[in-house]
């Protein structure tokens, strides 16, 4: 069944993904990361009581999970919707490199030769991808958006490195409870940030049409978080890693039949290396 929950996962994200960039059409990302929220509140907290664990440790996560919920969840909604979603995405999927490399500093961490080796891969697909196809204004100015997909890389990189440090010390559950309950207010304060109004929400169901695409994208967000954590629990990690690691491929062909995107030589060249690394660490990569 890991196999199985680890393909559902890259589909959900790839799909979800294209949803998010889709909804961008018509609404802001703070409209989508509010759904994300309550999503979040629907599944995630009554996973974590079922599962089960120490209400004490509660209070322990919570900065942690703050963290997590601006970096790791606001933060990637909007880095969605710059540029195209081809590129920034499997930009971003390069995020468990930068997760090495702050875990070397936050938890001691120490990666393996052939980790180095996958670490500079995916860097050197980023710096191909972020070339200009011509040495001018214009063109770097466009290659710029792609510095939000490595932002966002970042970020998750810095929130994840942290994150597994306080929950080596409590529990996942424990955290997965607490995110789900800072992300409301994270949500609300977003909103407020992009100047959208909560009263938009009450015909809703009048104007499904206008927020499916951000109901979607945020229902697979929640559920690939979700079906992650059985198939890490359900196989080895070896196993998983790397078939959840193959999302970005997905996207790109998601993205050139639904979005139109249409990406050139050098760039598609340099998304391959980069779906290398990711997937060369995630396979090389032991908890």
């Amino acid at each position: 069944m890991g196999i199985i929950f680890a393909l559902i996962t890259s589909f959900s994200q790839a799909i979800g993904y294209v949803a998010l960039k889709k909804s961008y059409e018509e609404l802001p990302p703070s409209v989508a990361f509010l759904f994300d929220a309550m999503f979040g509140l629907i599944i995630l907290i009554p996973y974590s009581l079922i599962m089960g664990f120490n209400f004490n440790q509660a209070p322990m996560v919570f900065l942690y999970a703050i963290i997590s919920a601006i970096l790791s969840e606001a933060f990637v909604f909007y880095v969605f919707s710059k540029g195209e979603l081809s590129i920034t995405a499997t930009i971003f999927s390069s995020y468990p490199i930068y997760t090495v490399l702050f875990s070397f500093f936050v938890n001691n961490d120490r990666p393996s030769p052939i980790h180095w080796l996958f670490i500079i891969l995916t860097i050197l697909g980023t710096i191909i991808v972020s070339l200009p196809n011509k040495f001018n204004k214009a063109e770097f100015k466009k290659k710029a958006l792609i510095l939000w997909g490595l932002a966002a890389a970042v970020s998750v990189g810095f929130a994840d490195s942290i994150s597994k440090n306080i929950i080596d010390k409590t529990s996942v559950e424990a955290f997965m409870f607490a995110l789900a309950i800072v992300q409301v207010p994270v949500a609300l304060i977003y909103l407020r940030l992009e100047k959208q109004k909560l009263s938009q929400f009450v015909n809703i169901v009048n104007h499904f049409k206008k927020y499916k695409f951000a109901l979607l994208g945020s229902l697979l967000n929640i559920i690939t978080v979700f079906f992650l954590w059985l198939a890490f629990s359900s196989a080895d990690l070896s196993v998983v890693s790397p078939l959840t690691a193959i999302y970005p491929g997905i996207t790109i062909l998601l993205a050139y039949l639904f979005l139109k995107e249409r990406i050139k030589l050098k760039d598609f060249m340099g998304l391959i290396v980069i779906i290398a690394g990711v997937i060369g660490i995630s396979y090389f990569y032991q908890d």
